[in-house]
Protein backbone atom coordinates (compact mmCIF):
# COMPACT_ATOMS: atom_id res chain seq x y z
CA UNK A 1 0.00 0.00 0.00
CA UNK A 2 1.34 3.55 -0.83
CA UNK A 3 1.58 6.10 1.37
CA UNK A 4 -1.58 8.67 1.89
CA UNK A 5 -0.93 12.23 0.31
CA UNK A 6 -3.45 14.93 1.78
CA UNK A 7 -3.79 17.96 -0.48
CA UNK A 8 -6.13 20.61 -1.32
CA UNK A 9 -8.75 20.25 -3.69
CA UNK A 10 -8.16 21.35 -7.71
CA UNK A 11 -10.96 22.01 -9.32
CA UNK A 12 -9.36 21.08 -12.80
CA UNK A 13 -7.79 18.08 -11.89
CA UNK A 14 -10.56 16.85 -9.06
CA UNK A 15 -14.17 17.88 -9.75
CA UNK A 16 -14.78 14.71 -11.86
CA UNK A 17 -13.53 12.43 -9.16
CA UNK A 18 -15.10 14.26 -6.40
CA UNK A 19 -18.69 15.15 -7.96
CA UNK A 20 -18.99 10.95 -8.74
CA UNK A 21 -17.87 10.04 -5.31
CA UNK A 22 -19.89 12.54 -3.69
CA UNK A 23 -22.92 11.19 -5.63
CA UNK A 24 -22.34 7.89 -4.85
CA UNK A 25 -22.05 9.10 -0.61
CA UNK A 26 -25.43 11.42 -0.99
CA UNK A 27 -26.69 8.78 -2.66
CA UNK A 28 -26.19 5.88 -0.08
CA UNK A 29 -27.27 8.42 2.72
CA UNK A 30 -30.83 7.83 1.68
CA UNK A 31 -32.39 4.79 3.81
CA UNK A 32 -33.07 1.52 1.34
CA UNK A 33 -36.68 1.92 2.42
CA UNK A 34 -37.15 5.53 1.25
CA UNK A 35 -37.77 5.34 -2.97
CA UNK A 36 -36.21 7.89 -4.86
CA UNK A 37 -36.75 9.19 -8.43
CA UNK A 38 -32.81 8.67 -9.87
CA UNK A 39 -33.24 11.30 -12.09
CA UNK A 40 -34.81 13.89 -9.89
CA UNK A 41 -31.73 12.97 -7.29
CA UNK A 42 -29.37 13.48 -10.43
CA UNK A 43 -30.76 17.10 -10.89
CA UNK A 44 -31.02 17.67 -7.11
CA UNK A 45 -27.45 16.37 -6.78
CA UNK A 46 -26.49 18.56 -9.62
CA UNK A 47 -28.55 21.66 -7.74
CA UNK A 48 -26.63 20.99 -4.56
CA UNK A 49 -22.81 21.10 -6.30
CA UNK A 50 -23.92 24.27 -7.63
CA UNK A 51 -25.15 25.80 -4.68
CA UNK A 52 -22.94 24.49 -2.04
CA UNK A 53 -20.06 24.85 -4.21
CA UNK A 54 -17.33 22.90 -2.78
CA UNK A 55 -14.92 24.62 -5.71
CA UNK A 56 -15.48 28.07 -3.81
CA UNK A 57 -12.62 28.38 -1.69
CA UNK A 58 -14.22 31.16 0.48
CA UNK A 59 -17.52 29.20 1.61
CA UNK A 60 -15.53 25.75 1.32
CA UNK A 61 -12.16 23.81 1.77
CA UNK A 62 -11.98 20.85 0.15
CA UNK A 63 -9.19 18.07 0.90
CA UNK A 64 -8.05 15.48 -1.37
CA UNK A 65 -6.71 12.03 -0.19
CA UNK A 66 -3.97 10.22 -2.53
CA UNK A 67 -2.68 6.89 -2.82
CA UNK A 68 0.00 6.59 -5.33
CA UNK A 69 -1.81 9.56 -7.09
CA UNK A 70 -4.78 8.56 -7.39
CA UNK A 71 -7.70 9.85 -5.66
CA UNK A 72 -8.58 8.02 -2.76
CA UNK A 73 -11.19 10.48 -0.79
CA UNK A 74 -11.78 13.47 0.14
CA UNK A 75 -13.14 15.84 2.94
CA UNK A 76 -15.74 18.69 2.02
CA UNK A 77 -15.95 21.18 5.38
CA UNK A 78 -18.25 24.17 5.04
CA UNK A 79 -20.20 26.03 7.95
CA UNK A 80 -23.61 25.15 9.45
CA UNK A 81 -25.38 27.31 11.54
CA UNK A 82 -26.69 25.94 14.79
CA UNK A 83 -30.55 26.31 14.99
CA UNK A 84 -30.63 26.85 18.44
CA UNK A 85 -27.79 29.27 19.14
CA UNK A 86 -27.19 30.86 15.78
CA UNK A 87 -23.68 30.05 15.96
CA UNK A 88 -21.92 29.47 12.76
CA UNK A 89 -19.82 26.26 13.05
CA UNK A 90 -17.37 24.09 10.66
CA UNK A 91 -19.40 21.46 9.11
CA UNK A 92 -17.91 18.38 7.43
CA UNK A 93 -20.23 18.32 4.96
CA UNK A 94 -18.90 15.18 3.29
CA UNK A 95 -15.86 12.95 3.92
CA UNK A 96 -16.07 9.79 1.78
CA UNK A 97 -13.24 7.02 0.75
CA UNK A 98 -13.46 5.20 -2.43
CA UNK A 99 -14.32 1.42 -1.49
CA UNK A 100 -10.97 -0.12 -2.57
CA UNK A 101 -8.93 2.66 -0.43
CA UNK A 102 -10.93 1.72 3.17
CA UNK A 103 -9.80 0.68 5.89
CA UNK A 104 -6.05 1.83 5.28
CA UNK A 105 -6.64 4.93 7.52
CA UNK A 106 -7.58 7.49 4.84
CA UNK A 107 -10.74 8.66 6.42
CA UNK A 108 -8.55 9.09 9.85
CA UNK A 109 -5.94 10.97 7.92
CA UNK A 110 -7.98 13.26 5.76
CA UNK A 111 -10.25 13.97 9.32
CA UNK A 112 -6.91 14.83 11.28
CA UNK A 113 -5.93 17.11 8.30
CA UNK A 114 -9.22 19.05 8.96
CA UNK A 115 -8.66 19.43 12.70
CA UNK A 116 -5.20 20.40 12.31
CA UNK A 117 -6.48 23.29 9.64
CA UNK A 118 -9.62 24.12 12.01
CA UNK A 119 -7.27 24.75 15.33
CA UNK A 120 -4.69 26.42 13.31
CA UNK A 121 -7.60 29.06 12.44
CA UNK A 122 -8.83 29.36 16.17
CA UNK A 123 -11.58 27.01 15.63
CA UNK A 124 -12.58 24.78 18.86
CA UNK A 125 -15.71 22.66 17.52
CA UNK A 126 -16.54 20.78 14.18
CA UNK A 127 -19.92 18.70 13.50
CA UNK A 128 -21.03 16.58 11.30
CA UNK A 129 -24.05 14.49 10.13
CA UNK A 130 -23.60 10.80 9.91
CA UNK A 131 -27.24 8.41 8.98
CA UNK A 132 -28.70 5.74 10.94
CA UNK A 133 -28.37 3.27 8.63
CA UNK A 134 -24.20 3.75 8.53
CA UNK A 135 -23.29 2.54 11.89
CA UNK A 136 -19.27 1.87 10.61
CA UNK A 137 -19.18 5.44 9.77
CA UNK A 138 -20.75 6.68 13.30
CA UNK A 139 -18.48 4.16 15.23
CA UNK A 140 -15.45 5.78 13.27
CA UNK A 141 -16.77 8.95 14.50
CA UNK A 142 -16.90 8.55 18.10
CA UNK A 143 -13.80 6.93 17.89
CA UNK A 144 -12.18 10.18 16.94
CA UNK A 145 -14.40 12.21 19.96
CA UNK A 146 -17.54 13.05 18.34
CA UNK A 147 -20.79 12.48 20.77
CA UNK A 148 -24.43 12.59 19.64
CA UNK A 149 -26.35 15.77 19.84
CA UNK A 150 -29.42 15.27 18.48
CA UNK A 151 -31.52 12.58 16.87
CA UNK A 152 -33.40 13.20 14.09
CA UNK A 153 -36.52 10.59 13.46
CA UNK A 154 -39.01 9.86 10.97
CA UNK A 155 -42.38 7.79 10.83
CA UNK A 156 -43.87 6.26 8.02
CA UNK A 157 -47.71 7.39 7.81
Amino acid sequence: MGEIRIRHYDHLRDARSFAALNYRTFRDSIPPDEPVDEEEFKRHHQWLLKHFAPHDARRNTVLVAEIDGKYAGHCWLGQQTDFFTQRVDPWIFDLSVLPQFRRRGVATALHAAVVELLQAGGQSLIGLQVMAHNPAAAKMYEKLGYRPRAISLKKKL
